[in-house]
């Protein structure tokens, strides 16, 4: 589990894809870490490649239909669709500040978007 609910970073993101990629490999070559990773994927994550999401995600790994894998004839991939879900809390009735502002803010990292000059 998370050790807070923060909003992912660009980074985050980025080790996510990394260890995605790692579960992938890893899960072709142990059955049973594949199973793990089937039956409870954050906890398979953190137990074999020590991986612990820092916000909250509810992650499910499953098993492919049939008709998505490798073409050996065409050396192309089929895969099956990832699946974002994310919530959207009520806005609080004593904000008083642009919520879109404080995104933009907020997506620009450690830069300043304005400057007192």
């Amino acid at each position: 589990m998370a050790a807070n609910n923060g909003i992912p970073s660009f980074e985050s993101l980025l080790e996510l894809q990394e260890v995605y990629l790692r579960a992938i490999a890893l899960a072709w070559r142990d059955p049973e870490f594949k199973q793990a990773l089937l039956t409870d994927a954050p906890d398979a994550l953190g137990r074999y490649l020590g991986y612990e999401a820092p916000w909250l995600v509810d992650l499910t790994v499953k098993e492919p239909s049939p008709e998505y894998g490798w073409n050996p004839k065409t050396r192309t991939w089929s895969l099956p669709p990832h699946t974002l879900t994310f919530g959207i809390p009520t806005r609080p009735s004593d904000i008083v500040e642009e919520p879109i502002a404080l995104a933009a803010y907020n997506d620009a990292g450690p830069a300043y978007l304005f400057t007192c000059c």
